[in-house]
């Protein structure tokens, strides 16, 4: 059976609050080794400091990653990206991770709220992302977020009708739109 695509969100709307107390803050290069570190955790593949530097800079369309630190250790982050070929007029939301010892914090949703006020703040007035299956807190984040989750591919239906009930609960229900 083939691997399917990855299921896709959009934000329809970047109507967003600026916040004076967003403990966030751009990464620098001295991140990538511990970027690196909670990205490994979080996707459960292997990164280094290398790949943060090649995959999250600008050769891959991301022009800034947002971090939250605790006691000088980078504990959440989320990319900027962009994708004009694919998403024009978009701002690509790009590895979203926060340190499962902080689960339950909603940092995912603080690094989130960076990069969707970076792209407003560039002139972009829509975000999209692509998450996995699995990642049941993030896509809850996403959607608490406003994100709308559309089918791209015949299979998405079915995974949605999957995944909602486990997001939302049971009695519960997401919209989602076909995108053909």
């Amino acid at each position: 059976m083939a691997e399917l695509p990855q299921l896709f969100m959009r934000l329809p709307k970047l109507a967003l609050e600026d916040v004076t107390d967003d403990p966030s803050e751009k990464a620098t290069p001295e991140d990538a080794a511990q970027i690196a570190a909670l990205l490994s955790e979080a996707f459960e593949e292997e990164w280094d400091a290398e790949r943060v530097i090649r995959e999250l800079g600008p050769e891959e369309g991301v022009d800034a990653s947002f971090v939250v630190r605790e006691s000088q250790a980078v504990v959440a982050v989320a990319s900027a990206r962009h994708v004009p070929d694919l998403y024009p007029g978009a701002g690509y939301l790009h590895y979203v991770a926060a340190h499962s010892s902080r689960a339950g914090r909603g940092l995912g949703s603080v690094v989130t709220l960076a990069v969707l006020r970076h792209f407003r703040d560039e002139g972009l007035d829509t975000a999209v992302l692509e998450t996995d299956d699995f990642r049941l807190p993030a896509i809850r984040t996403y959607l608490k977020l406003g994100f709308v989750p559309e089918y791209r591919h015949e299979a998405d239906q079915g995974r949605w009708s999957r995944v909602i009930p486990l997001v939302l609960g049971p009695n519960r229900s997401g919209t989602a739109r076909s995108d053909g």
